[in-house]
């Protein structure tokens, strides 16, 4: 028996058609708790249950929300295996980059924080650190990276500073930041999201994921404990930053890119343009 007041159903349904047509753009299936997150209009989850109980289309199978609008993506288990594989194959790294003192934020980000992957895909990481210390950092993941035996999916694509950490807001980047999975929070992702508030607003039954538990593993190249003294550490922070910020800045195609002493944000594929593009499309398709 349906106890939800109809305008308040067909609000629901047309904030979950909104939710799946964003998530079609990704191939990606969302159960009733990733719709929650995503759901632009306040609502409980019985709420949100009755109303997709109550539509003509939408329907719950196999644990996941489905709309007769969009293909069943017959590859979406087998993406959710791979996100599993490759977050483990990564958790040495990131247990590398947790025991940083330096580091005062560390998230999963991206795809494999939505629970799936793609076969060529990595795993994203959002790494926030003390005043001073972003090109230090990067280096340090950068290296990780390329050189640690386990590191061929760490892509550090974010790190920023404690004193640069508003994003723009869009749709867009409000999901992103709500389905981080936290590693660390030493204040980094607390400010995160006190710097951005309007994320909660834009997603009103978000909330933060619970942090994925790493031990700290002090595992580092030689040359970092070079880039911890106070003088020496300084200058190299200086010159690491000059030179990678001109040469980034030079060959930079995208305008989602920023590089300054405290923002290293490596958007060069403009992911969040093209994404944006096509929720206007589908967006417009089911209005």
């Amino acid at each position: 028996m349906f106890t939800m007041g109809p305008i308040l159903s067909d609000e629901i349904e047309r904030g979950v058609d909104e939710v799946l047509a964003y998530s079609s753009i990704f191939n990606h299936h969302m159960n009733i708790e990733d719709i929650l997150r995503n759901l632009r209009v306040k609502s409980s989850r019985k709420d949100l249950i009755e109303a997709i109980e109550y539509s003509s289309h939408l329907s719950i199978e196999d644990g996941v929300v489905l709309s007769k609008q969009y293909p069943r993506n017959s590859k979406h288990n087998q993406s959710k295996k791979l996100a599993i594989k490759n977050l483990e194959d990564t958790k040495e790294v990131l247990s590398i980059l947790n025991s940083c003192q330096q580091i005062t934020g560390l998230a999963i980000t991206g795809s494999v924080a939505a629970g799936v992957n793609a076969e060529d895909g990595d795993v994203d990481v959002l790494i926030i650190t003390k005043p001073g210390w972003v090109w230090r950092t990067r280096a340090l993941a950068i290296y990780l990276s390329h050189k640690h035996p386990n590191g061929s999916l760490l892509c550090p694509n974010m790190v920023m500073s404690e004193e640069s950490l508003e994003f723009e807001e869009s749709v867009y980047s409000a999901r992103e930041m709500m389905q981080m999975i936290p590693i660390k929070d030493v204040d980094g992702i607390t400010e995160l999201y006190a710097n951005n508030k309007w994320a909660q607003d834009m997603l009103p039954n978000a909330i933060q994921k619970q942090p994925l538990a790493l031990t700290p593993i002090r595992d580092y190249p030689w040359w970092w404990k070079v880039m911890k003294t106070p003088i020496l550490g300084s200058i190299i922070e200086s010159w690491e930053a000059s030179r990678r910020i001109k040469e980034l800045n030079t060959s930079t195609k995208s305008g989602e890119s920023i590089y300054t002493k405290s923002i290293c944000r490596g958007h060069e594929n403009a992911h969040k343009t093209r994404i944006e593009a096509e929720y206007s499309d589908v967006i417009e398709a089911i209005s």
